[in-house]
């Protein structure tokens, strides 16, 4: 399973942990951000974006545990790192047209509490299919890292370790750092990059997936 030889390096494998757990959280006060111009930032928004990632990194965590035992290839999962990357690269670009589109089309069909569908069903549309891809990140790594049942606390607690340290920077960097300098779209584009970078450094040292690679770098840039 480990014949690449950037897996046999834990640190690269922590590093893959500790950026999708700072991307989830940038995503997550991103979406705050892309919502509130049509939602406003209520408790009630807020509530909607916070449980709508939550079903998305659970049933994440469940796909991504059952897939790496029944066929543990880490191709798999960094490829599904690129698609995120691409998804959330694109959020900027489409999101607010989804929000328009959702909202137009709820308009005539619910009669009663609008906004909370509204604001439910565009987090469904845009928000939980790349959430839940890095929601398969932490199972499918400690598939990859443990190499025996002897090591297997201290594999599963360094990995919680890390995605909880990328969880808390990736909560005050967009706040306090790439939203007020740069605006959400370019920090959504920030850490779309930070995810097309780490599936690309491990399909570069696999000397494998050129071509998934290229794509995703050439949408990225589009």
């Amino acid at each position: 399973m480990n014949t690449t030889p950037i897996l046999k390096n834990r640190i690269f494998l922590y590093l893959t942990e500790f950026f999708a757990g700072m991307s989830v959280m940038a995503v997550e006060l991103g979406a705050s951000r892309l919502l509130a111009p049509y939602f406003s930032s209520s408790q009630i928004v807020w509530t909607i974006i916070i449980g709508t990632i939550m079903i998305a990194m659970a049933l994440g965590n469940i796909y991504g545990g059952r897939s790496a035992d029944k066929n543990p290839d880490p191709d798999r999962l960094y490829t599904r790192i690129l698609i995120a990357g691409v998804w959330i690269a694109l959020i900027p670009v489409v999101g607010k047209y989804i929000i328009l589109g959702i909202s137009a089309l709820l308009i005539f069909a619910v009669n009663t509490n609008f906004l909370i569908w509204a604001a439910f069903a565009a987090c469904m549309v845009i928000f939980v299919f790349p959430l839940f891809l890095l929601g398969t990140v932490t199972p499918s790594l400690a598939k990859y890292t443990m190499q025996s049942l002897a090591d297997s606390g201290s594999i599963v607690g360094t990995l919680g370790a890390f995605n909880t340290i990328g969880s808390i920077i990736g909560t005050f960097v967009p706040t306090f750092i790439s939203i007020p300098a740069v605006g959400t779209s370019i920090t959504f584009l920030i850490f779309a990059a930070i995810l097309l970078g780490l599936g690309i450094i491990y399909f570069v040292s696999k000397r494998s997936g050129w071509k998934k690679s290229a794509a995703s770098a050439v949408i990225f840039i589009l």
